[in-house]
């Protein structure tokens, strides 16, 4: 018969794209994965998938399984943010997710206090520039630059972060300061394939053609790397460049980005004890440093 957990191993393979990743995903072998999915087949007595060079593709049979798999999904995820969302008591495990850079400099640092209150609770942060799902429980609460647009969850804006152009006291002495948005002449750090925020990619386009791009990564904290050593200028959130002394601001905030920042949760979970304590707690902590996080006092 056909269950949750079947439909679980389907949904990875075609979100994954492999048996290996699935695997990961899954915490299982490979081979796992693999039986799982043969048996399956032999159950259902149809092929889901296609073997392609490219990946798994789902075949017709597959893409009608689909829709029916992902309600699955849903119930199953729902019943277990039921239960969660009874529990009151000040402890457990609450998962966070945050963008790398922000999560790991800026972040980490002041969540001391959140341990102090709350002696009891375990706190994981995911720093990581992805987009992890609050619906698949992939985290409890996130901080994200974009406002989701997902069903069912709850966002409020608690900051602005500023962004904008920085070079190193060296760089700069072996050049002139750009004093507008206009890079003819420098050499730029900028953002790889696989790490394209939208806006700053966007400033950059439009106002950096005249550059010559000499770095790329996919990590701020090595574009903050980069411009120290003296490669270039970097467009770089103000919380992680003006702390560091040998980092000049080339031009104000007002010319460069500013991002609203969101804290988001399931609203399932919106009256969990722990991930209620959290919210408030990055509510406060971020309202307070808010001149900070926006490039200003």
């Amino acid at each position: 018969m056909f269950g949750w957990d079947d439909a679980r191993f389907f949904l990875e393979i075609h979100r994954a794209g492999s048996l290996s990743a699935a695997g990961r995903r899954l915490r299982v072998n490979q081979s796992t994965v693999g039986r799982r999915l043969a048996a399956l087949e032999s159950v259902l007595r149809v092929r889901l998938f296609d073997r392609t060079p490219g990946g798994y593709l789902l075949t017709p049979a597959g893409e009608t399984l689909l829709p029916r798999a992902e309600r699955m999904e849903e119930e199953a995820l729902a019943a277990a943010r039921d239960v969660a969302g009874g529990e009151a008591r000040l402890a457990g495990t609450v998962r966070l997710t945050a963008p790398e850079a922000f999560g790991s400099r800026f972040l980490t640092s002041r969540l001391a206090g959140f341990h102090q209150r709350y002696p009891d609770i375990t706190l994981e942060l995911v720093a990581d520039n992805r987009t992890f799902s609050l619906s698949r429980r992939e985290a409890d609460v996130a901080l994200r630059l974009a406002r989701p647009v997902q069903p069912l969850l709850v966002t409020r804006q608690v900051a602005e972060v500023g962004t904008t152009l920085y070079a190193s006291k060296g760089y700069l002495s072996a050049r002139r300061k750009p004093r507008t948005p206009d890079l003819s002449g420098h050499q730029l750090i900028g953002f790889d394939e696989t790490f394209q925020p939208e806006a700053e990619v966007r400033w950059l386009a439009q106002h950096a053609r005249s550059a010559r791009v000499v770095f790329k990564s996919n990590s701020p904290q090595s574009q903050l790397a980069a411009a120290e050593a003296g490669l270039g200028l970097a467009l770089l959130p103000c919380y992680l460049a003006d702390p560091v002394p040998g980092l000049v601001r080339v031009l104000p905030v007002s010319k460069g980005v500013v991002r609203s920042l969101w804290l988001v949760l399931h609203r399932d979970l919106r009256h969990t004890a722990r991930v209620r304590a959290l919210a408030d707690f990055l509510g406060e902590t971020l309202h307070r440093e808010r001149g900070a996080l926006r490039g200003g006092p």
